[in-house]
C-alpha cells in the first residue's frame, strides 16, 4: 500500500527544537493509501499521527498558537520540491525545507534543516473512501 500526507486538510500539533539543534514537526495528518498513486488512484484517507524529525533544524516565522489547521503546504527536498502530497515513510539526507500556512490568519512558518525522516506514530484511523476515477 502506498501512503502519502495531504498537507492541506493536516494539523499541525507541535514544532520544537531539542538539543543539538535537532527538532520535530507533529502532525495529525490527513493521509490517502492506495494501491495506486496518493493522490491520484482510488484508495482511502484517514488521520494519523506523524512526526517528521529534522537535523539541524531551524525555524522561520512565527508559530503562534498551535494546534493549527494547515491550509497549504510544501516540502522541498534538495532541489526537488513536494507541494501538499508528502509519501512517507521516507528519510532524506539532504538539504530540506518544509513550509507551511497556518490558521485562519495565514501565518507562514519554514522549516529547515539537514536531513528528515517521516514516520508514522499511530495507527490509520479511516475516514473516508476516495476515488479520483470521476465515476
Amino acid at each position: 500500500m502506498n501512503t502519502s500526507i495531504e498537507l492541506h486538510d493536516s494539523e499541525c500539533l507541535a514544532v520544537e527544537i531539542g538539543n543539538q539543534s535537532e527538532g520535530f514537526v507533529l502532525l495529525d495528518a490527513y493521509v490517502h493509501r492506495t494501491d495506486g498513486e496518493p493522490g491520484v488512484s482510488s484508495g482511502e484517507g484517514g488521520i494519523q499521527r506523524i512526526r517528521l524529525k529534522v537535523k539541524a533544524m531551524g525555524v522561520d516565522g512565527e508559530l503562534g498558537d498551535l494546534p493549527a489547521c494547515i491550509y497549504e503546504g510544501s516540502i522541498a527536498i534538495g532541489n526537488s520540491v513536494q507541494d501538499n502530497m508528502i509519501p512517507f515513510p521516507a528519510t532524506y539526507s539532504e538539504a530540506i525545507r518544509i513550509t507551511l500556512m497556518l490558521a485562519d490568519d495565514a501565518r507562514v512558518i519554514v522549516v529547515y534543516g539537514v536531513g528528515l525522516s517521516i514516520n508514522a506514530e499511530s495507527e490509520f484511523r479511516f475516514v473516508e473512501p476516495f476515488n479520483f476515477s470521476g465515476i
